[in-house]
């Protein structure tokens, strides 16, 4: 096995019920790539939960992590890269802490340091 495949998203997939398919499996490439140096992550998919307020969800300390792409009830309405980015982020931050307390949001905003400009 090379040391470079420790560090990467292995699978991504976006909704095949979905129009824009190309484009959400472009958005979750993009999204591998620029989280490749943290943190394996063996599943990255779109989901397009019930709950509109959730945007991203970690299973099994990245087995598989889900991230909605696009707005609720607008299939052709993506967010903007970078906040799903943020969301990405957010979910790996939770395979070194599950509660959302001040060691998760210390290790988010390092995070945040490395790969959004106007965090610094």
């Amino acid at each position: 096995m090379n040391l470079g495949d420790l560090h990467k998203v292995w699978e991504s997939k976006a909704l095949k019920r979905k129009p824009g398919e190309e484009e959400a499996k472009k958005i979750l490439e993009k999204i591998a790539k620029q989280v490749q140096p943290i943190w394996r992550v063996k599943l990255l998919s779109e989901f397009c939960p019930n709950n509109p307020a959730l945007l991203g969800l970690n299973v099994g300390a990245s087995i598989h992590v889900k991230l909605r792409l696009r707005r609720p009830n607008w299939d052709w309405d993506f967010y903007p890269f970078n906040q799903v980015l943020d969301t990405m982020l957010h979910e790996l931050c939770h395979n070194a802490h599950g509660p959302h307390n001040a060691n998760f949001y210390k290790l988010w905003d390092e995070f945040r340091k490395v790969h959004f400009h106007f965090f610094r």
